[in-house]
């Protein structure tokens, strides 16, 4: 167990090193299932001393553009969005100018490129919204052409289970794709709850060396019948009587709302530079 404080010498605390810290996914009331204000967003990013935000809205880029456009030195706005593609898998967008009406994976791939923004893998094995989810059976094929355009793999989700963030990181690791993390919050009292830090003046989104924080989750694998059963709901979501949906809805806002406060981030891992992630170390704390 090593110490989360900072180290001492006779004279006192050491001061630590500057850094910049960035929550890569978060979302205001501009998406469909958040109420944050993006004042609200503002005044929290400073209480959790979050530096760069990434507003990563569902397919809009408007609450992003007005937060980027609000007086906050503190706080630097990446202008980003959250895309659902027509399968309903979904990929966000990064340092965008624009939107675009294609909804094909691969069309949202190429469009975010095409205006020089990055593409960040979300959440990628979530039931419903992971581009590589366990029902969607993806072909090889399809999975070297998306990971072939993956600028950064969102090695932590702050509402994804631990299962799937294992997954995630794993396969970035394994790949060597650049791994960022994301709290996903759509509550002020998560913003920030999960963060990657570099030091100040080295910001290259995922390229500089970087330390992920987050709160430690249990290493906890899901119920293989729960899953199949879960995994064959969304494989028919489509065709199932419209109550079904709502009722499922309700049903997880329930057991799972993105409230209250989200427990102290603690330092995980620390990774090197792009083409080092095999060598990756986790830290346990």
């Amino acid at each position: 167990m090593e110490s989360t404080t900072s180290p001492t010498s006779p004279r006192g605390p050491l001061e630590p090193p500057p850094v910049v810290r960035v929550d890569y996914h978060f979302h205001t009331a501009f998406s469909y299932d958040s109420e944050v204000t993006p004042e609200a967003a503002l005044e929290r990013a400073q209480e959790a001393n979050i530096d760069v935000l990434c507003v990563t809205d569902h397919d809009t880029i408007d609450g992003a553009v007005k937060m980027k456009g609000m007086p906050c030195p503190n706080v630097r706005i990446v202008v980003g969005c959250e895309f659902t593609a027509e399968d309903g898998s979904h990929i966000i967008g990064l340092d965008l100018r624009d939107l675009f009406d294609t909804r094909s994976v691969l069309g949202i791939l190429e469009n975010i490129k095409l205006q020089g923004g990055l593409v960040l893998l979300p959440h990628l094995f979530r039931r419903g919204t992971g581009i590589f989810r366990n029902e969607m059976r993806r072909s090889d094929e399809f999975v070297h052409q998306v990971l072939s355009r993956a600028d950064l793999v969102e090695c932590h989700n702050g509402r994804d289970n631990w299962e799937n963030n294992e997954r995630s990181r794993r396969l970035a690791v394994s790949l060597g794709i650049p791994a960022v993390a994301g709290s996903d919050a759509h509550s002020t009292a998560t913003l920030g709850s999960v963060f990657v830090e570099y030091a100040q003046g080295e910001l290259r989104h995922g390229l500089s060396p970087r330390r992920i924080f987050f709160p430690t989750q249990a290493p906890k694998a899901e119920n293989p019948a729960k899953r199949r059963m879960m995994e064959l709901y969304h494989r028919h979501r489509k065709t199932l009587p419209p109550v079904v949906d709502a009722a499922y809805r309700t049903l997880k806002g329930w057991l799972k709302p993105d409230s209250g406060h989200a427990a102290a981030p603690r330092a995980q891992y620390e990774l090197g530079f792009f083409g080092e992630g095999a060598s990756a170390r986790h830290r346990e704390r």
